[in-house]
C-alpha cells in the first residue's frame, strides 16, 4: 500500500508538440496518485501547443504553464523546470509521452519499498 503522501512534481518541456501534449496532459492528470503539480515549460512553441496547454490549465489547478521568453532548448529548458519544481519528488515526462494511470503509484510504492 501506498505511504508517501508527498507532492510529486511533474516536469514536462514542451516545443512545438500539438499533435501530442494533450495525451501527454491527459495521462498526468489522470494518475491514481493526486498530489501532483504538473509544470509545463514552452520553449517558445510556434504552433498551437500553448493553446492546448491554456485549456488543460483551466480544468485543473494542478496545472502550471511557463512560456520561455528565448529558446533554450532541451536540457537547459529541463534544468529550468526543475528549478521551478516544489515537490519533495520530480518526475520527468515528455511531451509525446503517455502514462500508465498508475505509473506515479507505482514509483512511489518501489521507493518506499527500498528507501535506502
Amino acid at each position: 500500500m501506498l505511504s508517501i503522501t508527498s507532492k510529486v512534481s511533474i516536469l514536462m518541456t514542451a516545443y512545438n508538440r500539438e499533435k501530442f501534449i494533450g495525451e501527454a496532459i491527459e495521462s498526468v492528470i489522470s494518475q491514481t496518485y493526486k498530489n501532483i503539480e504538473l509544470i509545463i515549460l514552452d520553449d517558445c512553441s510556434n504552433d498551437n501547443t500553448v493553446k492546448i496547454i491554456e485549456k488543460f490549465k483551466i480544468l485543473d489547478d494542478r496545472v502550471f504553464l511557463h512560456i520561455n521568453d528565448v529558446n533554450l532548448g532541451d536540457y537547459p529548458n529541463r534544468n529550468y523546470a526543475a528549478s521551478l519544481a516544489t515537490g519533495t519528488y520530480i518526475m520527468y515526462v515528455d511531451s509525446d509521452d503517455e502514462i500508465l494511470v498508475n505509473g506515479f503509484e507505482n514509483c512511489l510504492n518501489a521507493m518506499s519499498m527500498f528507501p535506502n
